[in-house]
């Protein structure tokens, strides 16, 4: 009895156990890149690399179709698999530049049909059409097309190659169309995936810049809130908390500490002559001014209408006398032009000193000698102008003059 049909029968069943215990495993391997979200060119070509792996393949690539071209993506070969090269393409020049039209030749009708297009011989097909390499002779062998298609859309085409004509059976197409249905879900994923992830990285920036813009709006407004527009200096909201606090630190150490309170004479007049255009402005060069007169430490802010308040650390009352006097002095010597003649004005400036009080209560403390400071301005306001004086001087004399006119 002859054995040899029964052998030829077992090696051919073999060969098929075998060649299908490849393709499950080509298949398990691919699933598994599903989850690794990851970029979508290098998602691509591991998946190629296991289509290289577990099938006897000489060459395999993907097309991804955008605005109705064909692209190729990404093409290997057992080239590419035993070069030691690291990179992220490994591509041979040229092969990333190639494109089909939709409809043109197997790949193009491969999407454009959503079938699957075999080439049992590529010499021979006429739908075969080769790209590349000057536009040389169609090349011998069996190429398969297969489309990867979502559940909405052709995403792109699979070709795998191998250079003997007839090579590929039937359950080479089967397999490959499983395998293009599992990509079309992974890529699918990833798309959704890395669609979210840059939505959720828009959405994150979004929120951080409004986040910062709603910080710096928060910033400007407590600035607004604590620095008068007009002169630049601060305003009555932002001097009592800090005098206080230098107040509290003079007191508890025994440091001298100073107060002034500053009026400009007749500003009212000036307003109503020469308009309130030229008072701004006499408002900001004095302000100026004053800002030019402090020191580090000292506190200056703006009362509110043309009255000013000053917060002298370490400053004795002989020491605000003479911060005083170089006020009044620079101040005369301003011009501002009017309408008809230079427009000149002067200041009236209060002053008061912790000497040698001391109190639990620094904020009661801090409004005695404001009004101590103020009452000496007004004395000054009642006797000329022009000038300053101290509260302990007003004390001292008989003649204690009431609020005067501004």
């Amino acid at each position: 009895m002859d054995n040899a049909p029964f052998a030829d029968a077992n090696r051919v069943i073999r060969q098929h156990f075998f060649s299908l215990i490849d393709a499950l495993s080509a298949l398990k391997s691919l699933v598994t890149l599903e989850g690794h979200h990851q970029n979508e060119h290098n998602l691509m070509a591991g998946v190629l690399d296991v289509l290289l792996q577990h099938q006897d393949l000489e060459r395999c690539s993907i097309f991804v179709l955008r605005n109705g071209l064909l692209e190729c993506s990404v093409g290997r070969d057992w080239q590419d698999l035993t070069s030691s090269t690291v990179g992220e393409e490994q591509l041979r020049p040229g092969r990333a530049t190639l494109t089909f039209r939709v409809g043109e030749g197997l790949i193009g009708q491969a999407a454009e049909t959503g079938k699957m297009q075999h080439c049992r011989n590529c010499s021979t097909d006429e739908r075969f059409k080769q790209k590349g390499a000057g536009g040389s002779a169609p090349t011998s062998g069996s190429l398969i097309c297969a489309p990867i298609c979502s559940t909405e859309e052709v995403l792109g085409v699979v070709n795998v190659y191998h250079p003997e004509p007839d090579f590929f059976e039937i359950w080479h197409e089967h397999l490959i169309n499983l395998f293009c249905d599992i990509l079309a879900r992974i890529l699918e994923n990833n798309r959704l995936m890395r669609n979210m992830e840059d939505a959720v990285r828009e959405r994150t920036a979004q929120l951080e810049n409004a986040l910062q813009e709603a910080e710096n709006l928060k910033s400007r407004y407590e600035q607004l809130s604590l620095v008068d527009e007009l002169t630049g200096l601060h305003n009555r909201r932002f001097f009592f908390p800090e005098a206080e606090a230098v107040l509290a630190r003079a007191a508890r150490y025994g440091h001298p500490f100073s107060m002034l309170i500053i009026d400009i004479d007749h500003f009212k007049e000036v307003n109503d002559t020469f308009g309130h255009a030229i008072g701004d402005s006499v408002l900001r060069d004095i302000s100026a001014e004053l800002k030019k007169a402090i020191r580090e430490g000292d506190i200056i802010a703006r009362f509110g209408g043309e009255e000013f308040a000053f917060a002298l650390h370490n400053t004795p009352l002989q020491g605000a006398h003479l911060l005083a006097e170089r006020i009044i002095k620079s101040i005369r010597k301003l011009r501002w032009s009017g309408p008809a003649a230079a427009v000149r004005t002067t200041i009236s400036i209060g002053i008061s000193s912790l000497g040698e009080r001391r109190s639990a209560d620094n904020k009661s403390l801090l409004d005695e000698l404001l009004r101590q400071a103020d009452v000496a301005l007004y004395f000054c306001k009642s006797h000329g102008r022009d000038q300053c004086t101290d509260y302990i001087s007003v004390e001292s004399q008989s003649d204690e003059a009431g609020p005067g006119e501004g």
